[in-house]
């Protein structure tokens, strides 16, 4: 009897622990640090035009599962349009992979009337859609927790620096007349080197690793790179993530 009742008190636990609920969070506690922006928009600002809305893109990252997976709000502001998109994703950080995305586009509260149906806030947009999103939160354990943004060099379990590069850069004009890039994006550690992905036919101007979060629970970082694209009447910040086991993988071939 006493075996069956840590057994209950065990699965009730898991249950609760990947059953949260986004509806009884600040939402706000989740956000990131706004500097993983706008060190990109220092590194070009002497050479690119001023016209760069980086304040236009807010992530939030929910939190990790045990198993590698990262799930992440994106608040992002529309020029020309109006209004926002909500870019909710979980990504597996070990395959970097979506395995659920939705957009979503909604608009001020303060809107003009023309689609009332989408005048909304950012919390009200995440609250109207919390069932779905708590079901894919569920599906995926993910834990939901605030992190912290780390700065640049990454540290393994040893307390090795890990640098992050933008490699085999090739800039070319691509469609619609608008800047592409191809590249590499390499992790270095000891003068070994690890590479993470293959960006091919990026329509950006600039792309540059910027920091990273730790997950809880292994040796795992996301690296968050940011990278300059154009958009309507300007360019904006965009911000990917890749992970990175910072443990394994490191050879000496670059």
């Amino acid at each position: 009897m006493k075996k069956r009742i840590i057994i209950f008190l065990l699965v009730l636990l898991s249950v609760n622990l990947y059953s949260q609920d986004l509806t009884k969070i600040n939402i706000e506690e989740y956000k990131l640090d706004p500097k993983i922006t706008s060190i990109l928009v220092d590194e070009i600002k002497d050479i690119e035009y001023p016209h760069i809305y980086q304040q236009n893109n807010n992530i939030y990252v929910l939190g990790w599962s045990r198993d590698g997976h990262l799930a992440f709000i994106e608040n992002r502001s529309i020029d020309g349009r109006g209004g926002h998109d909500l870019h909710f994703t979980i990504q597996d950080m070990v395959e970097d992979v979506n395995v659920y995305y939705k957009k979503i586009k909604w608009y001020d509260d303060d809107n003009d009337g023309e689609n009332p149906e989408l005048a909304q806030t950012f919390k009200e947009c995440i609250l109207n859609n919390s069932n779905e999103f708590n079901n894919e939160l569920t599906k995926y354990k993910i834990i939901l927790n605030p992190v912290k943004v780390e700065w640049l060099p990454a540290l393994d379990k040893n307390g090795n620096k890990i640098d992050f590069q933008i490699s085999n850069s090739k800039e070319y004009t691509g469609e619609f007349g608008l800047p592409h890039m191809d590249y590499d994006i390499i992790a270095i550690k000891n003068n070994k080197f690890k590479l993470l992905s293959v960006i091919e036919n990026k329509m950006c101007d600039y792309a540059m690793p910027t920091a990273y979060i730790k997950s809880p629970y292994e040796d795992r970082i996301a690296l968050i790179v940011a990278d300059e694209e154009y958009v309507y009447e300007g360019n904006e910040i965009f911000v990917n993530f890749y992970g990175c086991n910072v443990n394994i993988g490191f050879t000496n071939e670059r």
